[in-house]
């Protein structure tokens, strides 16, 4: 599951709602820079995101955390609105030889603005991309 999440070229294969997704470089062995862009549900615009993202592998049990960055070659698109990423990730824990649990957390300031029934109501299960695996 941990390199389902952390291989940005798979990821396009499996996430339907990805627009493009690329490394913009690499800080350490741990850490890089990376652009996202994701098609949002109607009526809404859809969003990007610059990050600095950091993975840790622990034995069986991996991290992957991520936060807004600016980066002067990658200013906001005017056809897409730039979201903030306050504090996102994954903790991915080894319960056995092929199982898992997961843990997603995300602190997000989506910007923009949206109709009040979208943010009065709960996003639609098609909004969420799905993980293989996991049903």
């Amino acid at each position: 599951l941990y390199d389902v999440l952390h291989d940005i070229e798979y990821r396009k294969k499996w996430d339907t709602n990805v627009i493009e997704t690329f490394d913009i470089g690499r800080l350490t062995a741990n850490s890089d820079v990376g652009y996202y862009a994701w098609r949002c549900p109607k009526p809404l615009k859809n969003r990007d995101v610059v990050t600095l993202r950091s993975w840790l592998p622990m034995g069986s049990d991996y991290i992957i955390m991520n936060y807004s960055v600016k980066h002067p070659k990658y200013p906001p698109r005017k056809d897409m609105v730039r979201a903030v990423s306050i504090q996102t990730g994954y903790l991915i824990e080894g319960t056995g030889a092929k199982s898992c649990t997961i843990t997603y957390l995300a602190q997000v300031d989506p910007k923009g603005k949206s109709p009040s029934s979208v943010s009065q109501g709960s996003a639609p299960p098609e909004s969420c991309p799905r993980v293989p695996g996991g049903d």
